[in-house]
Parts: C-alpha cells; sequence; structure tokens
C-alpha cells in the first residue's frame, strides 16, 4: 500500500533542512582548516565564507519555494483523491475534503457546496471554520448570484471581496473569497469556496486550485453516485424481503381454503361414482380434484420458494405420450374455455411420439400456458395447440387469437414478477421459463401470423428410459 504522509510536502521540507544544516557544517568545518592551511583570521575566514554561505542558503529558498510550488500542484490534489476514495458518505467526503484543503491552503474558512437536483441554486454541503450546525442552518444560494453563477456557468475561477460574499459576509470581510468550480464529467457540479488572507500566496497558485476543483469534484460525484446505488441495492433489498414475506403469507393462506375444497370435492366425487362414475358430473368433479391438486403442488412449490430463494424442484423423470400430456391440460382448462363459447384445438402431428420429461412439472408448463392464451383470447376466440418434430426437437405451440405481445416484451416476460399489461403475479411464464430448461428445452414467444401469440416450447429428442434426477439448475 502507498504511504501517503498528513503532509504532502514533507519530502521536500526535509530535503531543505538537510541543505540548511549540510550549509551551516560546512561553514564548520572550513573555518578551522581555512584557519590553519592558509593562516587567515576569523575576520577573513568570516569575510570569505559568510558570502557565499548567504548565496547557498538563498539559493536553497528559492529553489525550495519553486519546489514547493511545483510539487503542491501534484501532491494536494493526488492526496485529496486518496482520501475521499475510501469515503462513501457524501456528506462525510464533503466535511472531509475542507478541512484538508483548508488545512493545506492556509484558508481561514472553506465552503463546498453541490448544486441542487433542478440546478438553480448550490447547497452547502462540507464547510470549515463555522460554527457546528452551519450548513444545516445555512439556507441555499441562488445560482444567478452574480459571481457564483458566473463560476458555474464558465467553468472559471472568481475572487471576490469576503464582505459581498452571502457565505462569509462580514466575518471574513478582510479577507479575499475565492470561487473554484467542481468539475466532474465534463461539467461544473458545485462549487469549492475558501476565505484567505489577501497576502495568502498558495490561494494564487490557480492552477493548484483548478487541479483540486477537479479531483474533488469527480471523488464527490463518483461518492454521491456510489450513495445512490447504494441506497437504491438496500431498496432492492428490502422489495425482495417483501415479495418473500408476500409468497410466504400467500402460500399459507391459501392452505386452508385449499383443503376445504379439496376435500368436499373427494366426498363429491364418491357420491358421483356410486351414481354414475361416466356421468359428466363425475368428470368435472374428476377436474376440480385434479385441478386442486395441481393448485396443491403449486401451494408447495410457493412455500419452498419463500423458504429458499435458491429453491430447486426435483424432476420425477418418466416416458409419456403428449397426447397424455396436452390433453391432461386441456381438460383442467377446458371449463374456463366453455365459459367464454371459445374453441380449443389440438392438432398433434404424431400422437403416439413420447418424450422423457416430468408429467407433473410439464403439466403446470401447459396449463401455464393454455390458460394465459384463454385469458387474453376474446370472447369467442379460437385457441390451437400444434406439435411439430424438427431436427433433434419436439415442439409444442399454443397460439392464441387475443391482442398479442409487444416486440419489447417478448423477453421480459419470462422474467421473475414481471407484469406486462400488470396483472397477476408475473409468475406463471417464469415458472414455466424454469421447468423447460430444467428438462434442458427452451421456451420462447412469436406473433401469430393469423393475430395473437404462440408460444412455442423445444423438448429435447432423446432415448426413453425410466429414471428419476435431481435437477441441477433451476431459477424459479
Amino acid at each position: 500500500m502507498i504511504e501517503i504522509h498528513s503532509d504532502p510536502l514533507r519530502e521536500v521540507r526535509i530535503a531543505k533542512r538537510w541543505a540548511v544544516a549540510g550549509i551551516a557544517l560546512s561553514v564548520a568545518a572550513l573555518l578551522p582548516v581555512y584557519g590553519i592551511f592558509l593562516g587567515l583570521s576569523l575576520v577573513d575566514l568570516l569575510f570569505v565564507l559568510l558570502p557565499a554561505a548567504m548565496t547557498a542558503a538563498v539559493g536553497i529558498e528559492l529553489a525550495s519555494r519553486w519546489e514547493y510550488r511545483m510539487r503542491r500542484r501534484y501532491a494536494y490534489p493526488h492526496q485529496l483523491g486518496y482520501e475521499l476514495a475510501s469515503i462513501h458518505e457524501f456528506p462525510a467526503a464533503c466535511q472531509r475534503a475542507a478541512g484538508l484543503i483548508a488545512n493545506w491552503l492556509n484558508a481561514d474558512a472553506v465552503v463546498l457546496a453541490w448544486l441542487t437536483e433542478d440546478e438553480d441554486s448550490l447547497a452547502a454541503s462540507g464547510a470549515f471554520g463555522f460554527a457546528n450546525g452551519w450548513i444545516e442552518d445555512e439556507s441555499r444560494i441562488p445560482v444567478g448570484t452574480t459571481s457564483l453563477g458566473e463560476s458555474i456557468r464558465s467553468g472559471q475561477i472568481f475572487r471576490r471581496l469576503g464582505a459581498d460574499d452571502p457565505w462569509f459576509g462580514d466575518g471574513y470581510a478582510k479577507d479575499n473569497v475565492i470561487y473554484v468550480p467542481l468539475v466532474s464529467r465534463d461539467r461544473s457540479q458545485g462549487v469549492l469556496a475558501m476565505a484567505a488572507a489577501r497576502r495568502n500566496p498558495i490561494v494564487r497558485d490557480e492552477r493548484l486550485l483548478a487541479a483540486l476543483g477537479m479531483v474533488a469534484g469527480l471523488a464527490l460525484d463518483n461518492c454521491r453516485l456510489y450513495e445512490g446505488q447504494r441506497a437504491h441495492a438496500l431498496h432492492l433489498q428490502e422489495l425482495n424481503r417483501m415479495k418473500t414475506d408476500f409468497l410466504s403469507t400467500v402460500s399459507h393462506e391459501l392452505r386452508t381454503p385449499l383443503t376445504s375444497i379439496m376435500m368436499a370435492a373427494d366426498m363429491l366425487r364418491e357420491d358421483e361414482e356410486e351414481i354414475d362414475p361416466e356421468s359428466p358430473r363425475s368428470r368435472l368433479v374428476g377436474s376440480i380434484m385434479k385441478g386442486a391438486a395441481r393448485l396443491g403442488s403449486l401451494v408447495a412449490d410457493l412455500v419452498n420458494i419463500s423458504r429458499d430463494d435458491e429453491f430447486q424442484p426435483r424432476l420425477e423423470l418418466d416416458s409419456a405420450p403428449l397426447t397424455d400430456l396436452v390433453n391432461g391440460a386441456a381438460s383442467i382448462i377446458q371449463p374456463l374455455v366453455a365459459a367464454k363459447r371459445q374453441t380449443l384445438d389440438v392438432r398433434l402431428d404424431d400422437p403416439a411420439v413420447t418424450v422423457l420429461i416430468d408429467r407433473l412439472r410439464f403439466e403446470q408448463v401447459m396449463i401455464n400456458l393454455l390458460s394465459n392464451a384463454q385469458r387474453y383470447t376474446p370472447q369467442g376466440g379460437c385457441i390451437s395447440v400444434s406439435h411439430e418434430t424438427v431436427g433433434a426437437e419436439e415442439i409444442l405451440s399454443v397460439t392464441d387469437s387475443g391482442p398479442g405481445v409487444p416486440p419489447e416484451d417478448r423477453e421480459m416476460i419470462f422474467e421473475p414478477f414481471y407484469r406486462g399489461d400488470r396483472s397477476g403475479l408475473g409468475l406463471g411464464l417464469a415458472i414455466a421459463k424454469s421447468i423447460v430448461e430444467l428438462h434442458g428445452g427452451r421456451i420462447w414467444v412469436e406473433a401469430s401470423p393469423t393475430g395473437g401469440s404462440t408460444f412455442a416450447v423445444a423438448l429435447p429428442r432423446q432415448i426413453v428410459s425410466k429414471r428419476s434426477v435431481a435437477a441441477t439448475q433451476a431459477t424459479v
């Protein structure tokens, strides 16, 4: 780690002291030597050596002052940037910068002010040489004030008398006030104002002041942006916590009425099976039972998600005909389709084709796609399910006759909690995408040639073997 001293000009000061000490030692050593070998008296020796010593001392002083001036232009801005880089709170960074600049430039008072959001005034954010609480009590200064406004607009350093200054006023009436723009991203973001004695030589170095303004402006702007990003991150964390709490509450609240529905449907099914197992009422009760079981599985997943954001469902893979999967999902959606007088057309190229799949999970995908199609298809509209084999993939497509998905939403609708039309929770398609990807497939949406949207699911063709594997990646 680079060592940076509290005094950036420490090395120059030490070198000057060593040079002065060297001259003194040289004079002290040469006096007896010249006296012995040349036979000069003390007056003669002083006459010879003192002018040389004084000339050397003057040369060291002039050289050191020049070195001070050159080194300041580098050392002060460098250390200011180093000091502010480790501070991530904007008010603390402004306060630290004001103290350092006042100390280095021998200023009586320093104010760091930042432009407000509307950019019509400056708000003091750090100060040195004022009473505690001055920043909180001080009102904002309009940018239209002559010197302040000119300094901000032109990016130039301005000077004025302290008596006429809105910040320093009568307390520093005999001082000169200097305004240095704080520049970041090629524009003035604020101003560094300082009151210093009129004979203060350091504040006359405009190159130094301009360098301090640029470094301070950039460092403080970065600090402000970091503070904003941190607040945004905390806000996202709070939203995530609220989402988790919401999922936990909803999932637990759903369990009680769902249990009642399943028990009542089971009792109805027993009664209907005793009368006529093939009656329409028996089939409807069966659909209720199946839908309730599916809902129970979804509630269980919600509980797991609320406990662990990295929830990874387990796939129970088995060979299953596509016909059974599509018909099972269609039977659950059929009552909703009938209620809106819609038609559901299922056309499979090869009804006998089978895939290696988790029946329960993949039915959830088909139900999500069909329920979305049913929701957005108008009264009396048509929903179609089709299948085709393309290369090494089996592709199932669900097409509706609704308004379609805007192009800008086609990627985002598969993200969790994204709701393009502000309806629902925004989880259905995200869950479907996760399940499809667990099967090694892919899902996408495109515009239908006849209007509406087509959601397509592609599953890899593979040798069917009965097995059970754990999913290695999941994002539900």
